[in-house]
């Protein structure tokens, strides 16, 4: 099959380092949960999307530093080619921005929260198993950097997962959709260097207990990597 990589970083401004491009990183993660097939990269932070949403068979949305609601014509673009996609019957998985431009696109909303950033690694409750959980679990936990959140999911959608700070921290919308606030793709090092950018622009104690959590305790980014495919494949 063929996946797309709907990237929606800069990769011209970046200053993550993250091992080549941020479309590099998404393969590599899917490629570690057993992806198979051809992936295609699209910069749609620069406005290079597919020709048509018949180009692959399903799309992967990735983190962005941009906000669903910032006045960039390629974020609207991007909505748009969500909703074609969804008329279509295509799969699609968002990640962090990913994920809050899938709700929002689909009838739900997402804003900056009030409650500030989500930094560092992060657990949530799994309330709801699907059967490409192949490693069910009652609790998970991942790398988040997030101010904004999704408030309010599409009515279409089921919550799969969540804590206190962001309730809605995973969704799908039947088998066609699914959406984690969480990075699964963020290595120790490109989390590491994440937070070393954060210095100076977030509030001293904030960064420090993120960089504290990273150190001292492991993301469940495997299963989700089996997850996801599981979910993209079947």
């Amino acid at each position: 099959m063929k996946i797309g990589i709907l990237n929606a970083i800069n990769s011209l401004t970046s200053q993550v380092k993250w091992q080549g491009t941020p479309t590099d990183a998404y393969i590599r993660f899917l490629k570690s949960g057993g992806a198979s097939g051809t992936f295609i990269g699209f910069d749609v932070a620069l406005r290079e999307f597919p020709e048509s949403v018949d180009t692959c068979d399903a799309y992967v949305i990735t983190g962005s530093p941009n906000g669903v609601y910032d006045d960039e014509p390629w974020i609207a673009e991007l909505m748009q080619f969500i909703r074609d996609c969804y008329a279509a019957e295509k799969k699609l998985v968002g990640i962090c921005f990913g994920h809050q431009v899938l709700a929002h696109a689909l009838g739900g909303h997402t804003e900056k929260s009030e409650k500030g950033w989500g930094l560092g690694m992060k657990p949530f409750d799994v309330v709801a198993e699907k059967p490409w959980m192949t490693e069910p679990a009652g609790q998970f936990g991942l790398y988040f950097v997030h101010q904004d959140q999704v408030q309010h999911l599409p009515a279409e959608a089921e919550l799969l997962g969540g804590n206190d700070f962001c309730p809605n921290a995973m969704f799908v919308m039947g088998n066609q959709v699914l959406g984690v606030q969480g990075h699964p793709e963020f290595t120790k090092p490109i989390m590491e260097d994440i937070l070393v950018g954060k210095n100076g622009t977030i509030a001293d104690d904030v960064v420090k207990t993120a960089v504290s959590s990273v150190q001292n305790s492991t993301p469940d980014n495997a299963t989700f990597a089996q997850w996801i495919v599981n979910f993209i494949q079947t």
